[in-house]
C-alpha cells in the first residue's frame, strides 16, 4: 500500500470530493485527519470511519486560530503529517463581474485563498520542522482562461498556483514539496446539482475533446499519484486534468470554413 504509516490531513474533507480522497487514502493504508464548516457532518465522518485511524474537526480554513489549534490537535494525536490536500473551497454565485456582490467575492477569497494558505503556512512550518511533508491543492482549470461569471473564484484558483510555484521555491530544501492539480468539470463535488439535469452534462461534455465530464474516482486517482513517491520530482507544477478542455472548441476555424460560410 503507497500510504503505510502516513498521515493525510485533507481540508473540506468530510464529504463530496474530500470524502471520497479520505477514503482512498485510508484504503491505502494512511491515517487520515480532516476538517469541514458542518459540524454534523464532521459528527458522520467520524462515526461512519470508527475503528479506523480517522479523524474528523469542525473548522472554517479562513479561521487562522481554529487552524491552528486544529493542527495542535492532529500532531498531538497522530503524531505527524506528512501530507496535506488543500481541497475545501467554495464558487462564487455565477454572476457577470459588474454585478458581483462584494462580500460574494470576500467570502471566496477569505476560504479559497486566504484560508488556503493560512492551513499550507500552519502545517507548512510543523512539515519543515520534521523535515519532510508534501503539500498538494486544488485549482482549476477555470484559473487559466476566461469563463464569465467565475471572477473571484478564478482569481483564487490562480493564486494558489502560483503559491504553489512560490512555496515550492522557498521550502524545497527544507524537504517539503508542493504541487495542484486543476481539474475541469467534475460529475460531482460542488457540480453535484448540475449533473442532476442532462442538459447540464452534455454541454460541459461537450466543451472537451474526450466529449465527457471527469468521474469523482479519475479525480481521486490523481491526487493519490500527486501525494506518492511516484510523483516526487513533480515540484511547484500544476497538473491540467480537464479532458484537453484549455484551449480547446468544438468548432474551430478549419471546421467552420470546411462548411462553406
Amino acid at each position: 500500500m503507497r500510504f503505510q504509516n502516513k498521515v493525510v490531513f485533507i481540508t473540506g474533507g468530510t464529504k463530496g470530493l474530500g470524502k471520497a480522497m479520505a477514503q482512498a487514502f485510508l484504503a491505502e493504508g494512511a491515517s487520515v485527519a480532516v476538517n469541514g464548516r458542518n459540524k454534523e457532518a464532521a459528527e458522520k465522518f467520524t462515526e461512519e470511519f470508527k475503528g479506523r485511524q480517522a479523524l474528523a474537526f469542525e473548522g472554517d480554513i479562513s479561521d487562522y486560530d481554529t487552524m491552528e489549534a486544529t493542527a495542535s490537535r492532529v500532531y498531538e494525536t497522530l503524531g505527524k503529517v506528512d501530507i496535506l490536500i488543500n481541497n475545501a473551497g467554495i464558487v462564487n454565485p455565477l454572476v457577470p463581474s459588474v454585478k458581483m456582490k462584494k462580500e460574494d467575492f470576500n467570502k471566496v477569497i477569505d476560504i479559497n485563498l486566504k484560508g488556503t494558505f493560512y492551513t499550507t503556512q500552519i502545517f507548512g512550518k510543523r512539515m519543515i520542522q520534521q523535515g519532510s511533508g508534501r503539500i498538494v491543492s486544488i485549482a482549476s482549470q477555470v484559473a487559466l482562461f476566461g469563463e464569465k461569471g467565475f471572477l473571484p473564484y478564478a482569481i483564487s484558483k490562480s493564486g494558489l498556483m502560483v503559491m504553489t510555484r512560490q512555496l515550492a521555491y522557498e521550502w524545497s530544501k527544507s524537504g517539503v514539496t508542493l504541487c495542484a492539480v486543476a481539474p475541469g468539470f467534475i460529475k460531482g463535488g460542488m457540480n453535484e446539482a448540475l449533473i442532476k439535469k442532462e442538459v447540464f452534462v452534455n454541454y460541459l461534455s461537450g466543451r472537451t475533446p474526450i466529449g465527457r465530464m471527469a468521474t469523482v474516482g479519475e479525480l481521486v486517482a490523481t491526487i493519490l499519484f500527486l501525494a506518492s513517491d511516484d510523483a516526487a520530482y513533480i515540484n511547484g507544477e500544476t497538473i491540467v486534468m480537464d479532458g484537453g478542455m484549455t484551449g480547446y472548441t468544438s468548432e474551430g476555424l478549419l471546421d467552420f470554413l470546411s462548411k462553406g460560410k
